[in-house]
């Protein structure tokens, strides 16, 4: 996957909060942590000159110079002995392990000059003062021991350390920060890339090069608790469907609009004489199309053309709901032969919009949806409307609705941000393409409106036809 500068401020932005988060976690951690957790050490240190033989600074050659540094690197390894720090424990008379001061000691040239550092790092001061002292008197013995010729002078005493050489605070609470922050950017990418769900309008538009004719705003402004308490009732009355989705006076202006887009952008869309036949389809269930079909088929009504609403999901078709209808006799009654048109097609409270709903569930919907009789009934009923609006079932779940896609004019896909799953998408447009079936666009539904958000909002004002 691959992101442009500009994807890559929009997403660190979206994620700023759990960027600031990890952040100030990573700082308030590692700071208390090098307070209160890791013990303050203290180091002692003795510098010592290591003397060139007798040689004078004026006659000194390059030659010279890197003898010299050639011994203090020997001297060094001489004072990393067991030995030399058995001497310095018994002096002192602390009880460490030669391995514990070992690890606790640093010798180190000065700049490559002949003057060698000693430095004793511990949890103690006074240990540290006291293993140094020793050192410092012990090591020009030592190495004269070895090479009887050397001359070691110390030009930089031991003092007692006169407070705690570390932890270092500020430099272990700014790592924290750093690594807070490196961690919440890698969990925003790693999510990102590892999200398949559709989140935003470009991202539809350069993944499919299809037209988006509409975007429609989420409709929930309940608290969480509340629309949990929704979906269990929903869950528990299976044959409920709440009919505050419809357009009404009060309906909120952005949603409204909305819909109104919709109409204009599907107007330039299908330029067509006579009656337009369109299917309402989704990939899978709960992507809002049943919502989708009803609401545009009230906005388009409200321009006063004749629409007809047909509900053609046999198995769980929801338009009546909307309606506050019955739902039966409908559509499985009028293509068997039971009921004529006139007794299927119920009235709306809306002027110029009618709907033919579901009727009972029919053993064989599949097969009753391809059947001549529902080509020869769209025939019959385009004489009297301008718009058939079909809803019909997610085509990714079941295979009615690709009998029907070819009795129409074109389809809307409905997707919902955050739910539809781009392989869903993909599988949908592969099997309506392969029946060589005309998508006329995406609906994109359930988009999150924040308020100041100008990518949200613009595209009520500034639509691309």
């Amino acid at each position: 996957m691959e992101f442009s500068i500009n994807d890559i401020i929009s997403l660190l932005w979206k994620r700023v909060v759990l960027i600031t988060f990890c952040t100030l976690s990573g700082l308030c951690i590692f700071f208390a942590f090098s307070k209160v957790v890791v013990n303050p050490t203290y180091s002692a240190t003795v510098q010592m000159y290591v003397n060139s033989n007798g040689t004078t600074t004026s006659s000194i050659d390059l030659n010279d110079l890197y003898y010299v540094q050639k011994v203090v690197t020997t001297y060094i390894n001489f004072l990393k002995t067991k030995v030399f720090y058995a001497q310095v424990i018994k002096e002192s008379g602390l009880n460490y392990t030669t391995g514990e001061l070992n690890d606790m000691t640093e010798i180190n040239s000065v700049n490559n000059t002949e003057i060698f550092r000693i430095s004793v790092t511990s949890t103690s001061a006074e240990d540290s003062y006291r293993l140094v002292t020793a050192m410092q008197k012990l090591a020009p013995e030592f190495i004269k021991s070895i090479k009887v010729s050397a001359e070691i002078s110390v030009v930089d005493p031991v003092v007692y350390p006169t407070g705690p050489s570390g932890p270092n605070v500020l430099f272990n609470t700014a790592i924290g920060g750093l690594l807070g922050f490196l961690l919440s950017v890698t969990i925003t990418f790693l999510w990102e890339i590892i999200d398949i769900n559709v989140k935003s309008q470009d991202e539809i538009k350069r993944k499919y090069n299809k037209p988006i004719l509409g975007v429609i705003p989420n409709y929930e402004k309940h608290s969480t608790k509340r629309n949990l308490i929704q979906m269990i009732y929903s869950i528990i009355h299976k044959n409920l469907t709440r009919n505050d989705r419809t357009l009404k006076e009060d309906t909120a202006f952005l949603i409204t609009e909305a819909y109104k887009e919709l109409r204009t952008n599907l107007r330039y869309t299908m330029r067509k004489d006579g009656c337009k036949r369109i299917l309402i389809n989704s990939p899978i269930s709960q992507d809002g199309k049943s919502t989708i079909c009803t609401n545009l088929g009230i906005t388009i009504a409200q321009t006063g053309a004749r629409v007809l609403l047909i509900d053609c999901d046999l198995r769980k078709g929801r338009l009546h709901n909307f309606f506050s209808m019955r739902s039966n006799p409908g559509i499985s009654e009028l293509l068997i032969g039971l009921v004529k048109e006139k007794d299927a097609i119920q009235n709306t409270m809306y002027d110029n919009l009618q709907v033919i709903t579901m009727g009972k569930i029919p053993p064989n919907p599949a097969e009753l949806l391809a059947s001549g009789q529902m080509e020869e009934l769209l025939k019959s009923l385009e004489k009297n409307y301008d718009f058939i609006i079909v809803d019909a079932p997610p085509v990714n779940v079941v295979s009615d609705a690709l009998s029907l896609i070819k009795l129409v004019d074109g389809v809307i896909l409905v997707v919902r941000e955050k739910f539809t799953s781009h392989p869903n998408i993909v599988s949908a447009i592969s099997k309506i393409e392969f029946i060589e079936a005309k998508i006329i666009g995406f609906v994109f539904n359930g988009v999150s409106i924040k308020r100041g958000s100008k990518s949200n909002s613009e595209y009520y004002y500034t639509s691309k036809k």
